[in-house]
């Protein structure tokens, strides 16, 4: 009754000599395409990924100031960081979770609320109300002008 839709093939680039940072990044796909339909041997440079640069993660630290919380849309203060990767304030954590569990306890009478973070939902594992289960950042060093 409806007609078909029309699927595109992809070509599948694996070059030998590339060595992703992340394995989750190989094989390079390109689209298919009338330019991609030439040999993998013809392919060029400007349809290939380029592979992140190899500068040491402390060279590429943002400091905590440069951050914004996700709660309160301020610098964070006594910044946490979840088991997922959010950095926020501490209190605005310890706030949300708390208003989450409270809302979970009265909704969800038949089973035990659970901590997650207020940005992606992901449960916090080991959560205690006291800090358990979430890291507390600290300023590596301090300059003043």
């Amino acid at each position: 009754m409806y007609p078909s839709p029309k699927r595109e093939s992809i070509d599948v680039v694996v070059l030998e000599d590339h060595k992703p940072s992340f394995p989750s990044l190989s094989p390079i796909i390109i689209p298919s395409s009338p330019q991609s339909m030439m040999s993998p041997a013809s392919v060029g440079k400007s349809h290939l990924a380029k592979p992140r640069s190899a500068e040491p993660i402390s060279s590429q630290a943002e400091p905590l100031t440069s951050y914004t919380c996700p709660v309160c849309f301020g610098a964070p203060t006594n910044a946490t960081l979840t088991p997922c990767g959010h950095i926020m304030c501490g209190s605005c954590l310890f706030a949300a979770v708390k208003a989450t569990l409270h809302r979970s306890a009265v909704v969800a009478m038949d089973r035990a609320p659970q901590a997650r973070c207020p940005v992606c939902r992901a449960e916090i594992p080991g959560w205690d109300g006291r800090g358990g289960g979430v890291i507390g950042l600290t300023m590596a060093a301090m300059y003043s002008v």
